[in-house]
């Protein structure tokens, strides 16, 4: 097999991280977990299959020892299949055939220079690389495509190894970046943000191998390193009958709640921002180890708002966090209330938001909803336009909540349903594409409210056995070779479960199975009106530059005060065209985001430190001037340069 034969694959690799986890009881690469370097990972492998075949690279000693460290075991094909549809071991495989091609004189041995001799003097020889096909499995994560500058990657395992790491750097005055797990990078390098979140040149320090956690029942908190990921913090506290309050299952927690917020569906009750944490450990630009908890630290509000704030680079690396943590009640269900627009189901949220209803509570598109749910992109696509033409179901208010909640919410909603609901449409959503344009689609359409006949009228119990939900029902779809693994593995609870759904959300990757996304979006007032003035404001520059636009989700922040709304813009990464249009999108989005008052857009509140809740979301900006608009190419120039070089 050739590096071209698997190039379109290769090239569509998301970077999503989640081959790192052991997210299905199946383990991880051996390789990676010894070696660690992303290199030795099925996205690293993925990444340097396709930096090979595009010529970006020239193989190197360590090319070897990475093709011969897989054992070609298959567990990453379970993994990835499972999100994305990808099979990663063809990647592998083309990569030992080419290696198999390679005389000796085509393998470029890498020397050592001063720089990598005094890292690996600080965290061992094993753990500080100058390799450049070590260092190209870190494009498209970290470092831009085609970058030609000398970079370093580095593993610390302590917080001193980290100041010793600054140090040198600041020594020879070389930039340097942490890296978590790469999910951010993964997604803003692809568009004009990859200049103010990228170095030239540098070290990347990779931060995976600081893993302690350190969960305290008594006092309902967790301690953890930098390299620790949502899923294993989840995991940890829940064998303790507790909740973290976290993104993404392969998201470093640390690193989201330094760039992002923590934004969650659980955000209402549990909090935000600030809310999240308790203590955190960091370093600062001059190596210096401070903690929030000092009484003569910087003042850490300080911070800026506004256009020409923009900064994707963390100003500290956090080495240490310490969050809350929260109790799981015992008789914790979820409730899906669906509807055919927006605005109601906004006004039901909201009110359910300002009564403090749900200890989860989100508003979710259909787009959502059938790419998380459907097993396949293209199952995902069948459902969604059976939802769309024959359901009307187009949103969902998703809560999750106790048994009173629960009554609360039937009384308000005339329409709702359940787990058992969930998992039927989950095992069922094989059967229920090849039911598209069927006889029995087209009679629910006719009905006065197709919602009310299938959640909650005569057509349920059709609907329901018309499914034939089962796990062997549904991977008959899937490859051959794994169906007896996906039969099992949907034959676990837990992969129906909604609230374990909701608690380790290991389903978002699933938008990269097609193509790759760019989140948009950010924080604003939470009234009906400021939101669907943002929704709008999102989908025009979408439909301007033809970019496949879509609603995700909105959380209700502070019992309904504010809100953050994720909308998603799905493009061709691999396309330069489709690349330059959504860049073209984003800054059109900034500017109609920027006149409306309240709003900040997601990307102004990145890596503004721990503290973006009082000092960035407060006061609540006015909206930017009729005169400030017209100026608003020169202040985008000023960031990004001319449109030309995006």
């Amino acid at each position: 097999m050739k590096l071209t034969d698997v190039l379109e694959t290769t090239k569509r690799e998301p970077h999503c991280g989640l081959c790192k986890i052991d997210f299905l009881g199946t383990g991880v690469c051996a390789a990676g977990k010894k070696h660690g370097f992303v290199a030795y990972w099925p996205e690293g492998r993925m990444e340097l299959a396709r930096a090979l075949a595009e010529n970006e690279v020239e193989p190197s000693e360590a090319l070897i020892d990475i093709v011969n460290s897989c054992n070609m075991c298959g567990i990453c094909d379970r993994q990835c299949y499972f999100i994305t549809q990808r099979r990663p071991t063809k990647a592998q495989q083309a990569l030992k055939d080419y290696v198999q091609t390679l005389k000796p004189n085509m393998i470029k041995h890498t020397p050592e220079d001063e720089i990598v001799k005094d890292l690996r003097s600080i965290v061992g020889k094993d753990w500080a690389t100058n390799d450049p096909i070590i260092i190209a499995s870190y494009l498209r994560s970290i470092i831009k495509q085609k970058s030609s500058g000398q970079y370093y990657v580095v593993m610390p395992n302590t917080t001193e190894e980290i100041v010793e790491i600054i140090k040198l750097a600041n020594k020879h005055k070389i930039p340097y970046l942490p890296r978590g797990n790469g999910t951010f990078f993964g997604v803003v390098l692809q568009t004009l943000l990859a200049e103010p979140s990228s170095i030239e040149q540098g070290i990347v320090i990779d931060l995976w191998r600081m893993k302690d956690i350190d969960v305290d029942p008594e006092s309902i908190t967790a301690t953890i390193g930098p390299g620790v990921t949502s899923f294993e913090l989840q995991k940890a506290a829940k064998t303790h009958k507790l909740r973290a309050n976290v993104a993404e299952a392969e998201s470093c927690v640390c690193a989201n709640a330094q760039n992002l917020g923590i934004i969650t569906t659980w955000s209402n009750t549990y909090g935000w921002g600030t809310d999240n944490f308790i203590d955190a450990e960091f370093i600062d630009s001059t190596g210096a180890i401070q903690h929030l908890s000092d009484k003569d630290i910087p003042n850490p509000y300080a911070s800026e708002q506004g256009l020409m704030s923009l900064s994707l680079i963390p100003s500290v690396i956090i080495t240490k966090l310490t969050l809350k943590l929260h109790r799981i009640i015992e008789d914790e269900e979820p409730v899906f209330i669906p509807f055919t627009n927006l605005p109601d189901a906004l006004d039901l949220a909201y009110n359910l938001a300002r009564r403090n209803i749900g200890i989860s509570l989100a508003v979710l598109s259909r787009k959502y909803l059938t790419e998380f749910i459907s097993p396949t992109h293209e199952i995902a696509e069948d459902f969604n336009y059976i939802a769309e033409k024959y359901l009307k179901l187009n949103y969902v208010v998703d809560v999750i909540c106790d048994k009173y909640g629960k009554k609360i919410i039937e009384e308000m909603a005339e329409i709702t349903f359940g787990q058992t609901m969930l998992k039927s449409l989950i095992l069922g959503s094989s059967k229920l594409a090849s039911m598209k344009d069927s006889s029995i689609l087209k009679m629910i359409a006719e009905e006065e409210d197709p919602l009310k006949a299938v959640f909650a009228g005569p057509m349920l119990k059709h609907f329901e056995k018309g499914l034939a939900a089962s796990p062997r029902e549904l991977v008959k779809d899937f490859d051959e070779d794994l169906r007896d693994f996906f039969e099992k593995l949907y034959s676990k609870p837990e992969l129906t479960d909604s609230i374990w759904l909701h608690s380790f959300r290991i389903l978002p990757c699933r938008m990269e199975r097609k193509h790759m996304w760019m989140y948009r979006g950010g924080y604003m007032p939470g009234d009906k009106k400021t939101i669907l003035k943002v929704v709008d404001a999102l989908e025009k520059p979408a439909q301007q530059y033809h970019i496949d636009g879509a609603f995700g989700f909105l959380s209700y922040l502070e019992r309904g005060k504010l809100a953050h709304l994720e909308y998603d813009y799905y493009y061709d990464h691999t396309d330069p065209d489709a690349r330059k249009r959504v860049n073209k999108a984003i800054v059109e989005s900034w500017r109609q985001q920027f006149a409306i008052p309240g709003v900040t857009p997601l990307e102004f509140i990145c890596s503004k430190g721990l503290h973006r809740k009082e000092h960035i979301i407060y006061p609540l900006p006015a909206g930017l001037s009729e005169e400030e608009l017209g100026h608003f190419e020169e202040l985008i120039e000023t960031l990004f340069g001319g449109e030309d070089t995006w």
